[in-house]
């Protein structure tokens, strides 16, 4: 692993290097990119390792190809949203940002209903609140808001999640933003 005197010193070193020899220093700007690449990739094995160990805390009866699923949406860019019976979230994965423009910290505690505003549907949401009071899974089309009052579609599919005794525990919730409009 490089620490950040090393990697200035590469960085350095091949400049340099490149400048002397009358080159331009892309093979920096690629050493850059690559960093990043491996930075979001590190960030995205300790988030699906995170998704891990939530099963494993809250003790999920998730067979090995649902929760495969659910891994694949989260390394595929889909916003997981996890929260309690009361509808409080409890985790978002790191897209849930740059789809909505709140943190982790500002949605943790708090329910979906700071997505939704003027102009999302209520008929929309009462079938999904229906659909979940009886523990079904449920689909929905629905017309949030950012942070920043922008408003967005976002394609929702929620599923119940039980515990290894059958009971009810959570509600998981895959996400992404619809590009053609309602």
């Amino acid at each position: 692993m490089l620490t950040s005197e090393s990697y200035s010193e590469l960085v350095n070193k091949v400049y340099n290097r490149s400048r002397q020899e009358g080159n331009r220093s892309y093979p920096v700007a690629c050493f850059e990119i690559f960093m990043l690449e491996q930075a979001q990739q590190r960030a995205s094995r300790k988030e699906v390792q995170l998704f891990r160990q939530l099963g494993e805390i809250f003790d999920w009866n998730m067979p090995r190809r649902q929760r495969n699923t659910y891994v694949k949406k989260l390394q595929s860019g889909f916003t997981l949203v996890l929260t309690d019976l009361s509808k409080t979230i409890l985790w978002t994965s790191r897209n849930f940002l740059t789809m909505t423009g709140y943190s982790h910290a500002e949605a943790v505690g708090k329910t979906p209903r700071i997505l939704q505003g003027p102009e999302t549907d209520p008929a929309t949401l009462l079938r999904v609140h229906e659909s979940l009071k009886r523990a079904d899974s449920v689909k929905a089309d629905l017309l949030n808001y950012r942070k920043d009052g922008e408003s967005y579609i976002c394609r929702v599919e929620i599923d119940p999640l039980y515990d290894s005794h059958g009971e009810l525990t959570h509600f998981l919730a895959v996400e992404s933003e619809v590009k053609e409009s309602l």
